[in-house]
């Protein structure tokens, strides 16, 4: 894989392992209207090469639909469970991606040689899932509100899944350029503001509000999606998939200097961050096939 798709993802990986920590700054702003204003201040990016938001309607439905389920439940989830554990779930997207790029490829591919996902590959899962589990034993058991907490953690299990899908999409949908995700997130930033009109009560942001918001619009939800979506595109997404998993640790550092939550169990939480990191290494990294003599 080239150098350049190596930092792409790095860049991007980077950029998202702080969103947690920014949305945090702006948790005053309602869910939708944050989703809606963030991602349309991301559109911004690519407003330079405006022409390649020029794409087939199925493309733009799909990208922006994706970009629209995925923050909405993301961010809903941040208010709805705690953050570090809610954080944890979103980031079994890159394991996610490994899994369902394998299946793709077994059903598209004529020769023998695609295989179903291994026994190795759902060890990893089942690593990573465990330490999703540990994250969540402490709250399921104490927590007041079950009911709410379940929704949150649903609602980023279903971002995980939607982003999955979306890393892979490029390879379904006919090609387009990096910078049509800017209409995505233009797209996608309608549809939430439209969404904030019919179910939350009008707020008005202050300025630090429209600061975080700035931010997380320009960085994690306008630059990381075009370094990713040129990721994708020159590099392999298995390999992308397992280097992502860099970013739940990255993201908890980030939390546990930003957040502070007496009621935090870190070190639990860093156990569990270590054993995702550690599922998604078994699952994904193959051992290197010894040459036979000929």
């Amino acid at each position: 894989m080239s150098l350049a798709a190596w930092l792409c993802a790095l860049g991007a990986i980077v950029l998202w392992a702080a969103f947690a920590s920014m949305v945090g700054q702006a948790r005053e702003v309602p869910p939708w209207l944050l989703t809606g204003i963030s991602l349309c201040i991301g559109s911004l990016v690519s407003l330079p090469r405006v022409r390649a938001w020029r794409v087939p309607v199925r493309t733009w439905a799909f990208g922006a639909g994706c970009l629209f389920v995925y923050h909405v439940c993301l961010i809903g989830a941040f208010r709805l469970a705690p953050v570090a554990e809610a954080n944890l779930i979103n980031y079994l997207w890159p394991l996610l991606m490994v899994m369902l790029s394998g299946v793709i490829a077994q059903r598209s591919s004529r020769s023998a040689a695609s295989a179903p996902p291994r026994l190795r590959a759902w060890l990893g899962c089942g690593i990573a899932f465990g330490g999703c589990a540990l994250a969540l034993q402490p709250s399921a058991v104490s927590a007041d509100f079950t009911l709410t907490q379940f929704a949150g953690y649903a609602a980023a299990a279903i971002a995980a899944l939607t982003w999955a899908i979306y890393s892979l999409g490029s390879r379904w949908l006919p090609p387009y350029s990096s910078w049509a995700v800017g209409g995505f997130c233009l797209g996608a930033g309608l549809l939430a503001l439209a969404g904030h009109f019919v179910f939350e009560p009008r707020y008005v942001p202050t300025a630090a509000n429209w600061v975080a918001m700035a931010a997380i619009g320009l960085g994690p939800l306008g630059y990381a999606f075009v370094l990713w979506d040129r990721a994708m595109r020159a590099g392999d997404a298995a390999k992308i998939g397992t280097v992502a998993y860099a970013t739940p640790v990255l993201s908890m550092i980030g939390l546990a200097l930003t957040l502070h939550d007496a009621h935090t169990n870190w070190p639990l939480i860093f156990t569990a961050s270590a054993l995702i990191v550690l599922g998604v290494l078994v699952g994904t990294l193959e051992p290197r096939r010894r040459e036979q003599a000929s």
